[in-house]
């Protein structure tokens, strides 16, 4: 496998076999029940693979490496972005364990990153949910936002880097620095957090969010916009 520093990582069990579980990771007609819109993909060492994932993001690159029933390595366009999936027999069914490799990972912004993360984590819970439930969930992914880009702060909320002009959280008062710690009277610690409270709210609804300012707490009034790119 290739040896990159920088590098990032997410994984789910799931409960199949080891079969059916590297099929959905590989062929296009399973790749198409929980991850992507459209997957053309020449599986085989110096094959290409395309994935249209829906929200505007594409993947596209070379596979380098396949150990079949294993793992697979996908690189990217430009050589240098790198994606190994790599498959785990464990005693709760397969663990799948997707790990990015690039160059420049160790300097992306902490918000980029954990969107980064937070995007993977919720089509591989997609993959469990529709081979262990038969239930596909995109329809309700990224169905929400009020503007802001934020990342984790100390396990205490999430910190506010941008507003984005003209935005709910802009017309409602949150400003860049301001930590969220709650939702609607629930908890936030940290950037996950706040996207799924956030998620489970009605579009055009207005929630209360609570925000430590200069050591102080305030309550915001903010109503929840559709997510800007749909799928």
């Amino acid at each position: 496998m290739n040896d990159v520093k920088d590098s990032v990582q997410r994984e789910i069990v799931v409960n199949a076999s080891l079969e059916k579980v590297w099929d959905t990771l590989t062929k296009p007609e399973h790749l198409n029940k929980w991850y992507t819109k459209d997957a053309q993909i020449d599986f085989r060492v110096g094959g290409r693979g395309y994935m249209n994932h829906g929200w505007g993001a594409e993947t596209e690159g070379v596979y380098t490496e396949i150990d079949a029933m294993h793992y697979f390595v996908l690189q990217g366009e430009d050589g240098d972005f790198t994606t190994i999936t790599t498959l785990e027999e464990v005693e709760e069914g397969i663990k799948v364990s997707i790990v990015y490799q690039a160059s420049y990972i160790g300097k992306m912004q902490a918000a980029a990153k954990e969107n980064m993360l937070f995007g993977t984590g919720q089509f591989l819970e997609n993959l469990k949910s529709v081979y262990e439930t038969g239930k596909d969930n995109r329809v309700n992914l990224w169905r929400t936002w009020i503007g802001i880009a934020h990342t984790t702060y100390n396990g205490e909320g999430t910190r506010v880097l941008q507003v984005k002009e003209g935005s709910t959280a802009a017309k409602a008062g949150i400003l860049s620095n301001d930590v969220i710690t709650e939702l609607d009277g629930e908890k936030i610690d940290g950037y996950e957090s706040f996207e799924r409270s956030l998620n489970e709210k009605s579009i055009g609804n207005t929630v209360t969010i609570e925000v430590q300012r200069n050591q102080q707490k305030q309550q915001l009034n903010c109503v929840v916009e559709q997510y800007p790119v749909s799928y």
